[in-house]
């Protein structure tokens, strides 16, 4: 537990450094602890709105992600099977980091350093990318966890099959579906990725992210499916956030030129999105 968490610390450190190394003037037009507040619900209230505002493609996308989602439960019982049948110390010890990886108590911690961070130093890269994660830990975990309540889908470890949904449970035996952990890691990652820019982060933390999938799966806690489900949910509003955050160039341009709302300001779900 130590060494993964010591690893976790040492990530983190770097990605503070890398972003401050690519900060240029970073102080100029920082933004108010108000216009944070503005952009927290802003985000929210875009990323809420946007279905609203989808075109053919955008739903046609969607729904191919429901049927990826849906197909994914015919492997769900050989999938247990093959990790219940597949384990070792040796994994049980790795798997450990993709728990923490996809703990939301430790991606709030480093979501939280870096906006106060920022703020101390006033580093308007770092505030900004603290804020994106906030706001996107916040919606994608408010939306994984209503699915959760409603679809109440029984646990592997339960034993009652993978198509036991009792529907509207609070108990964490009966919220399986989508995976929480997996939300979190991915929308940890893609918020990074996007901030970093930098091809060699970004294969480190869709990694991260895929071992958090995979440590779900191993440890009995999730089906393949909810692991997918979770994933694309932490993927898209993690890409919703960049676009739609306050910061955002698109969201620039949509003050300017109020066309851009009924257009490609809404394509959260465009296929151009890939890994």
């Amino acid at each position: 537990m130590k060494f993964f968490l010591s690893a976790l610390i040492i990530f983190n450190i770097s990605v503070y450094s890398q972003i401050i190394d690519s900060t240029v003037n970073s102080s100029q037009d920082f933004p108010t602890l108000n216009d944070d507040i503005k952009s927290f619900f802003n985000t929210g209230k875009n990323i809420f709105q946007a279905p609203s505002k989808f075109d053919n493609k955008d739903w046609i996308t969607f729904g191919s992600l429901i049927a990826l989602t849906a197909s994914a439960t015919l492997l769900d019982e050989d999938n247990r099977e093959f990790w219940l049948n597949n384990k070792s110390q040796t994994l049980d010890y790795i798997s450990e980091f993709g728990r923490i990886y996809g703990e939301i108590s430790y991606a709030g911690i480093f979501a939280g350093t870096l906006y106060f961070g920022g703020r101390i130093t006033k580093n308007k890269d770092l505030t900004v990318t603290g804020r994106m994660l906030i706001e996107g830990l916040f919606y994608a975990g408010v939306t994984t966890t209503l699915i959760k309540f409603v679809s109440g889908r029984s646990r592997p470890y339960k034993n009652d099959g993978h198509l036991d949904f009792r529907f509207f449970q609070t108990t964490n035996d009966y919220t399986s579906f989508p995976s929480g952990h997996s939300t979190v890691a991915f929308t940890t990652s893609t918020i990074l990725s996007d901030r970093i820019d930098n091809t060699y982060a970004t294969i480190a933390l869709y990694s991260f992210a895929l071992s958090t999938v995979w440590q779900r799966m191993y440890s009995d806690n999730h089906w393949l499916s909810d692991t997918i489900m979770g994933a694309l949910i932490g993927y898209f509003i993690g890409k919703a956030v960049i676009k739609f955050d306050d910061s955002s160039e698109t969201t620039d341009k949509a003050k300017s030129n109020p066309d851009l709302i009924d257009s490609n300001y809404y394509e959260i779900f465009s296929l151009k999105y890939s890994f």
